[in-house]
């Protein structure tokens, strides 16, 4: 039998906007680490996409997503992985975000659009540039 190559992970991601700020957190302990992002995860066998946001979401940051709204779609290879990315913007209303998982964060907080922390995690600056531009597909490296 021969050793069957490793295929490309699919992540999904969701991001919240309020008030021209965005909700980023700083990645921890996981591929990314010491970047700025928001909820996202794996996509499992048998959910849609827009379970896997609001799971992620309910996860990592406590948070219940009514309305979202496709953004983008990426291919990323960094941090050593190979992903296909698909990210939302997602309604959270009035609820504020927290650290749920703190073995998967270390800080967070609402962040101007117009001033953003570095670094970025890559799918989350896709995700941001779509919001901005409206450009749904970014073919990365």
């Amino acid at each position: 039998m021969s050793e069957q190559a490793p295929r490309p992970l699919v992540g999904v991601g969701v991001i919240f906007v309020r008030q021209g700020r965005v909700f980023l957190a700083k990645r921890h302990g996981a591929h990314g680490e010491d970047t700025w992002a928001s909820a996202g995860g794996h996509l499992e066998n048998g959910e849609s996409l827009e379970e896997c946001a609001r799971r992620e979401a309910m996860e990592e940051l406590g948070v219940t997503v009514g309305d979202m709204e496709f953004l983008c779609v990426s291919n990323i290879i960094a941090y050593g992985k190979h992903y296909v990315d698909i990210e939302f913007i997602g309604d959270i209303g009035d609820q504020e975000p927290v650290l749920a998982e703190p073995e998967a964060f270390i800080d967070s907080g609402w962040f101007s659009l117009d001033d953003l922390p570095e670094p970025m995690f890559h799918a989350m600056r896709y995700a941001l540039n779509s919001y901005g531009t409206g450009q749904h597909y970014f073919p990365g490296t």
